[in-house]
């Protein structure tokens, strides 16, 4: 038998999104924390805030 070695990759921080329907403005997540938007661009600084903004209808992931 052989046993596969997988790999799971983690973002690098921070992931850059852009914001399709504001210039700036604040978001909210759960915990209360503020990511703040500016120039339609907002700035993922964890795994949390990731998930958040990658469930965000206005927002876009940017590639490096």
């Amino acid at each position: 038998m052989t046993s596969k070695t997988v790999t799971v990759e983690k973002p690098v921080y921070p992931v850059v999104y852009r914001d399709r329907a504001f210039i700036s403005r604040t978001l909210v997540l759960r915990d209360g924390r503020q990511l703040q938007v500016s120039k339609h661009h907002v700035e993922a600084l964890d795994s949390e805030a990731l998930s958040f903004l990658d469930k965000h209808p206005d927002l876009e992931r940017l590639l490096e």
